[in-house]
């Protein structure tokens, strides 16, 4: 099948680079150490108490992402975005090492472009992070049954966009060719920049230092899901060899004895649409990964990824908004899991539940 995409829009933005860009790159974009806690690359998300005993389901806590005194655009993707923009920052700072053999050639180098595909909201994010820091606009391809409404909004965005069928499986050629980015980056399947170790790894420790006994979040890349393994194992190994992260405030074992449990919606045609996909394969941690993690005991024994029906999706959207929680139903799918979980008598009520609300995007 010989697919296409349509051209949405494109912005311009130099093709080659010069002297000048590579300073914005290298200089424009702060650093911070990596897990210093007294210079944080974030601001920790609050953690609300969810009482829900009037309604049979106990006591819960939800892990706000939606708080724009962290995340400028509302949503945990913000995280990810500043990690993409750092790329721009460390590559412009190696040309500077090399600036012996760039130097006269440097506007015979192409500017790097990043092509991602997104429901739209890792596409507001990085579009947010990038225009500010006067990054090229990323390439976002969209599947081409987004609303009118949502794309709307898309078009707004400092991004060049493109629309395809995605219930084809795509390769990553096959991505970057159908966003004119033919010698870029695809970044949705890039391994070697560590997304399950470095998109979300603050948010991680800033929920283990809560202590919880379950976390629930929700599953659509499985990013999320994958950050919480790598650093529980990451944990592990690193107690072993007595270090500790300087993030964590609580002992590897207790980190070790959490179960991570992704929620995902039954139904392909689901509220939760940024969750919902015919494929996956870019996905890290697969089910033999999580069930050796397991028998490792590097994880709890509940962690997986579990299927949630529509009525607790929305049940949980109605719950989260009822306490003035900004939230979209893929954002709480978390917390659904959480309620059908309970009315299946699967919820020990002495247990801490932490429950990650990923925040509002696109909607």
């Amino acid at each position: 099948m010989n697919l296409e995409s349509t051209i949405v829009k494109e912005v311009e933005y130099p093709e080659l680079m010069d002297w000048s860009l590579v300073e914005r790159f290298a200089d424009g974009i702060p650093c911070f150490n990596q897990d210093d806690p007294k210079n944080p690359e974030w601001k920790p998300t609050p953690v609300i108490e969810l009482d829900l005993t009037s309604q049979d389901y106990g006591v819960v806590y939800v892990k706000d992402e939606s708080d724009k005194r962290s995340n400028p655009t509302g949503t945990i993707k913000d995280r990810a975005a500043w990690e993409l923009a750092t790329l721009f920052r460390d590559w412009a700072r190696s040309l500077y090492f090399r600036k012996n053999q760039v130097n006269e050639n440097v506007g015979n180098i192409v500017v790097p472009r990043f092509s991602i595909i997104t429901a739209g909201n890792v596409g507001r994010s990085v579009s947010n992070m990038f225009q500010g820091f006067g990054l090229p606009p990323m390439k976002l391809l969209v599947d081409a049954s987004v609303t009118p409404e949502r794309l709307e909004v898309l078009k707004k965005l400092y991004a060049d966009i493109y629309l395809v069928d995605l219930k084809e499986q795509l390769t990553p050629e096959k991505i970057r060719a159908l966003t004119n980015n033919k010698d870029g980056i695809d970044i949705t399947s890039v391994m070697s920049i560590e997304p399950n170790a470095v998109f979300y790894d603050w948010h991680v420790h800033e929920a283990f230092n809560q202590a919880p006994d379950e976390i629930f979040v929700p599953y659509g890349s499985g990013r999320l899901f994958e950050n919480y393994l790598t650093w529980q194992q990451r944990t592990i190994r690193s107690d072993a060899n007595n270090k500790k992260d300087p993030r964590l405030k609580i002992s590897a074992g207790r980190v070790a004895s959490m179960s991570i449990l992704g929620a995902e919606p039954v139904k392909q045609n689901s509220i939760a649409d940024k969750l919902t996909k015919s494929f996956n394969p870019f996905v890290i941690f697969k089910d033999q990964d999580i069930s050796a993690l397991i028998h490792l005991a590097f994880t709890g024994a509940s962690t997986g990824v579990y299927k949630v029906s529509e009525e607790r999706i929305r049940q949980a959207y109605e719950f989260l908004t009822s306490k003035g929680i900004t939230t979209e139903p893929s954002a709480c799918a978390g917390l659904a899991l959480y309620l059908q979980r309970y009315d299946q008598d699967k919820i020990d009520p002495r247990k801490k539940i932490l429950v990650v609300n990923t925040g509002k995007g696109i909607w």
